[in-house]
């Protein structure tokens, strides 16, 4: 069932290229050659070729529409957060291209269309994009959270023991190059304010491209670059849990504040919740997460006495 709703509320990212499609053959004789394609208030400020403007739309469409179909065929895809985006790209393109024809139709020329009404249409797109994310099915977190694990064999008194994760972001590594090539560019051609920005943007992107976990007596400690910023104390914890973390169930990616609790998610996938002793839930994306649990839970239960 969850699946099967999957499937069909993907199905719907191919309604805007289907109304964009029978929108453009119902048109076909009388389509103007130019339309006002963009908007300053409700008075057109610039305009296209209109046939160019459909090709382009209707490839952010299909892109829109496949995208969702590899969601869908995906059960490890996080389909909260990209089949919204997908209905919402989708709409808002297909009936960008829509409104700018029927106005221009409407007033006989590119130059005389006004928005009026028609700006309702595309931010329908809204609305539709909030349905998808209510109508998808949720996961229950109390079936995602087994037991919390333990080492087979617990550790000895004056016995120490480590261990450390990672977590890699694909997508903020290259984020982080991105944004160094634009630092680079922007410093050769004098903007220097830009190029600190950038620079700055790299420093952030290239941080959640790889993030080290580490458990000792001392607690959880996150670094990056060797550096660490994040730590909790072992005597704060009272447990921890091995789940699959979904960025949508979190807010996202990076470092996120959400009712659920605080998170640092670098990819979907395995990771460690913590419940905090008086403090909010933490969750950390990282591989290998229930062994590093499991030392954690044994650091954090009462050792027996020698």
């Amino acid at each position: 069932m969850t699946t099967s709703r999957t499937r069909l509320l993907a199905a719907t990212s191919a309604v805007p290229l289907l109304a964009l499609v029978i929108a453009r053959l119902a048109w076909s004789g009388e389509l103007p050659p130019v339309v006002a394609s963009h908007w300053s208030g409700t008075e057109p400020d610039r305009f296209s070729d209109t046939t160019t403007y459909f090709w382009i739309a209707a490839a952010v469409c299909a892109a829109a529409t496949a995208i969702a179909g590899a969601v869908a065929a995906r059960a490890r895809t996080d389909a909260a957060l990209w089949l919204p985006a997908t209905v919402l790209i989708g709409w808002t393109v297909a009936t960008a291209w829509i409104v700018s024809v029927a106005a221009t139709i409407e007033a006989g020329s590119p130059e005389a269309a006004t928005l009026g009404w028609w700006i309702i249409v595309p931010l329908l797109g809204i609305v539709w994009a909030i349905a998808t994310f209510a109508l998808l099915p949720r996961t229950s977190h109390s079936a995602e959270n087994g037991a919390a694990p333990t080492l087979p064999v617990p550790l000895t008194p004056g016995e120490r023991a480590a261990w450390t994760g990672y977590a890699r972001g694909r997508w903020a590594g290259v984020l982080a190059l991105a944004m160094a090539v634009a630092a680079v560019v922007s410093a050769l051609v004098g903007a220097l304010w830009l190029a600190v920005l950038f620079l700055v943007l790299t420093i952030a992107g290239g941080g959640f491209a790889s993030v080290t976990v580490q458990i000792d007596r001392t607690g959880l400690t996150l670094s990056s670059w060797n550096v660490r910023w994040r730590k909790i104390p072992l005597d704060s914890i009272d447990e921890a849990r091995v789940t699959e973390i979904r960025p949508a169930e979190w807010g996202g990616w990076g470092y996120r504040f959400t009712p659920r609790g605080t998170a640092v998610v670098i990819r979907a996938g395995e990771g460690i919740v913590v419940t905090r002793t008086g403090g909010r839930p933490f969750a950390v994306t990282v591989d290998g997460a229930a062994q590093g649990a499991a030392l954690l839970n044994t650091l954090v239960a009462p050792r027996p006495a020698s």
